[in-house]
């Protein structure tokens, strides 16, 4: 009896290995079609660079993302706790993504599956198992790709085909690119993947297509560096509070080669929207000196942005009214920030001033007006430290530009003489002595000594006052008191 051995070829395994199921990727694919690209792209970024802005995004999520060809690839098994589940995280991401015309999206327990799947039209599932990868035509895969005519011509149409033959023959055929490709869009040889990281600073120079002749017109031209700098603040958490846009002339025909122009927020901020809004409204009041070849954005001002903490229980009031959350509040503060914003930008920043109270117990120098925008700028960027509060001691509603002196009359007895407004004044509470001023200031500003005592004195026509006096020498005939404030 004769014995028949038959030899079978080595075949691709049919499954993921079993710890590759404790992965998940979720790739990220731009537009592919050229056309569409450019037309829904935000003007002034180049399409190459779209998957790195998106992927700076997505390093708010995870930090395990990677660029793999045209595509964003991301980690977010050990995210999904912290995000609330899958699909809380992926609607955030998608949520990021679309607004840079990423719109093809999958997940697979690999990154070059997760990509061969978006490539296909965005094909995802909860759990994508081989069989779907092995109906996928052969163009998802790159190095499959460059193979397709050869395939083809050996009757394969699709990724499972190709796992059909025989890998000896394949590699000897091919190559071994197909193989190691193939390998690790299953899940049996590991990816090498290089993580990406945030630049340490954002400065980005962009070469115009053409001459721009107006400066209303760079606001546009740098929309596209403003959604790139969103993305950049996205994957540090942070907001910016002030950047500065440079422009640049032809060094050639002009000796002045360039010009800048700072804009401050009032509030730190990271929409693009309102980043370009607010551009636009600061460059409708300057004159270019030549037309611009090139721009370039600098970030200045990085603060950490607040997050929501989202109470479990609304506020409640003295009178058990409920109040608004931390949210609304929130909100209240960016909507006065972005009013000040724009009236600044509108009417100049030295026109729209705030009281900023000083470390100085003298009244005439304990508070400054500044310009409201710079004031926000600072607390914000100084937020956690210790701010100036109020002296203990009451302070006047209404302080006199100068001093006002004050009389002296005789009380009934012509025993004592006391100061006089609208009548003779009766002391209440006193003296608060104040001696400052006595240091030297290098500029010269605030260079006021003071040597008074203050008292709160109380007028039958006028009300509460704030009075101080003097020292002087006994023979100076002038009356050492002086009214300085009044309480409203």
């Amino acid at each position: 009896m004769r014995r028949l051995f038959a030899t079978f070829p080595a075949l691709f395994p049919t499954a993921f290995p079993p710890e590759l199921l404790m992965s998940h990727w979720m790739a990220l694919v731009p537009q592919p079609l050229p056309s569409l690209l450019t037309e829904r792209a935000p003007h002034g970024i180049d399409p190459t660079d779209l998957a790195r802005h998106l992927g700076w995004q997505c390093l708010r999520f995870t930090p395990r993302v990677a660029l793999l060809e045209e595509a964003v690839v991301l980690e977010v098994r050990a995210s999904l706790r912290l995000f609330g589940g899958w699909p809380r995280l992926r609607d955030q991401v998608l949520a990021q993504a679309h607004a840079l015309c990423a719109c093809l999206w999958a997940d697979a327990p690999t990154a070059r599956g997760a990509l061969a799947l978006a490539r296909a039209g965005g094909a995802h599932s909860d759990v994508p198992w081989p069989r779907t990868l092995d109906a996928l035509p052969l163009e998802v895969l790159s190095a499959v790709a460059a193979q397709a005519h050869t395939l083809s011509r050996l009757g394969c149409r699709t990724l499972g085909d190709v796992r059909k033959l025989p890998r000896g023959g394949l590699s000897r055929r091919l190559g071994s690119a197909v193989l190691q490709e193939l390998d690790q869009t299953w899940g049996h040889l590991p990816e090498a993947l290089d993580w990406l990281s945030l630049p340490p600073r954002f400065d980005q120079r962009l070469t115009l297509p053409w001459r721009v002749e107006t400066a209303p017109d760079l606001a546009q031209a740098a929309a596209g560096m403003l959604t790139a700098l969103c993305a950049w603040l996205a994957g540090q958490q942070a907001g910016v509070l002030s950047f500065v846009l440079h422009w640049y002339h032809d060094a050639i025909r002009h000796q002045r080669r360039q010009g800048q122009h700072v804009v401050r927020l009032a509030h730190p901020s990271r929409d693009p929207a309102h980043l370009l809004r607010l551009l636009r409204e600061h460059l409708a009041h300057i004159t270019l000196d030549a037309p611009v070849e090139d721009l370039r954005l600098e970030a200045q001002d990085i603060v950490d942005l607040a997050h929501d903490d989202g109470a479990l229980f609304p506020d409640m009031g003295p009178m058990g009214m409920s109040e608004p959350g931390a949210q609304a509040q929130r909100q209240q503060r960016e909507a006065w920030s972005a009013l000040l914003e724009q009236l600044s930008a509108r009417l100049g920043a030295d026109q729209v001033r705030q009281a900023q109270l000083r470390a100085d117990p003298r009244l005439e120098c304990a508070q400054q007006w500044r310009p409201a925008v710079a004031l926000l700028t600072q607390a914000s960027s100084q937020r956690g430290k210790t701010a100036v509060s109020p002296p203990p001691w009451p302070w006047p509603t209404w302080l006199l530009p100068e001093p006002l002196p004050l009389s002296l009359v005789t009380l009934p007895g012509g025993w004592q003489e006391v100061p006089a407004y609208q009548g003779p004044l009766r002391l209440l509470a006193g003296p608060h002595r104040i001696e400052a001023g006595w240091w030297w200031e290098p500029d010269g500003r605030d260079a006021l000594h003071v040597a008074r005592d203050y008292y709160l004195a109380s007028s039958a026509q006028a009300g509460l006052l704030w009075v101080f006096r003097t020292r002087q020498l006994p023979t100076d005939p002038r009356s050492p008191w002086y009214l300085h404030g009044i309480f409203a």
